[in-house]
């Protein structure tokens, strides 16, 4: 499927960028692991939420907006909804 909407391509630009530098502080994490790691991600945790959040509801308000996109912008929501699992698995990977 080929993403013709420059905000679904943006979005999943920012989800990759996400899903990159939290993979990034986990291994750091596991490389040195200090609590001042810990706090960076945490706090990046909490950013990335909110900016993921604004992003997905612009997302599913596109949707609704233009229905001649709706497939696009749903495949790109569920991609972007894949940091979710992610970022808990990573956070339990942390905490266990």
């Amino acid at each position: 499927m080929e993403i013709t909407q420059t905000k679904n391509k943006t979005a999943l630009i920012i989800a990759l960028i996400s899903f990159l530098i939290g993979t990034i502080l986990l291994l750091t994490f596991h490389l040195h692991q200090t609590l001042q790691i810990v706090r960076i991600g945490l706090l990046y945790v909490i950013i990335a939420a909110v900016l993921n959040t604004i992003i997905l509801i612009d997302l599913a308000i596109s949707s609704f907006i233009n229905p001649q996109y709706q497939k696009e912008n749903r495949m790109t929501i569920l991609i972007f909804l894949l940091n979710i699992p992610i970022t808990i698995g990573y956070i339990l990977t942390i905490i266990l």
